[in-house]
């Protein structure tokens, strides 16, 4: 795989992590040295792996899958992503920021379907991060 032709980003896990996205695989991150990042997939029975300096400039990737690309659980991240910054930062109710967030965001079908209602959202890490923010 050539670093040049793929698309890179970052999004969070719901513990708050970093996660490397890159043409729609997700990586987590395994462990950080001196001058590198060392992803592996997160689907655990797979073998890829990413590197990356520390400044998230991609070095290496070793793209050997086991498994066909699912980008509707990306999608679904940022919403969760979208939906959690904008409750800890608002005092707007959380089923208004889910149904305004759910309007914006342009979904396929297929996300749609998987997508979790505002009260399968996980509102206990939400109303957590909430607190804490205050305290």
């Amino acid at each position: 795989m050539n670093s040049s032709s793929s698309t890179m980003s970052f999004v969070s896990s719901q513990k708050g992590k970093s996660l490397l996205v890159m043409d729609d695989y997700v990586f987590r991150l395994n462990k950080t040295s001196n001058t590198t990042k060392y992803y592996h997939c997160e689907n655990r029975d797979c073998t890829a792996k990413a590197h990356t300096d520390l400044n998230n400039v991609l070095l290496k990737v070793n793209a050997n899958r086991s498994h066909v690309i699912e980008p509707e659980k990306k999608e679904i991240r940022i919403f969760k992503q979208v939906v959690k910054e904008r409750a800890t930062k608002e005092s707007t109710p959380i089923p208004q920021i889910y149904e305004e967030e759910s309007t914006k965001m342009i979904l396929k079908f297929s996300t749609i379907a998987i997508l979790p209602s505002q009260r399968e959202m996980p509102k206990q890490k939400i109303l957590f991060t909430i607190l804490t923010n205050f305290l």
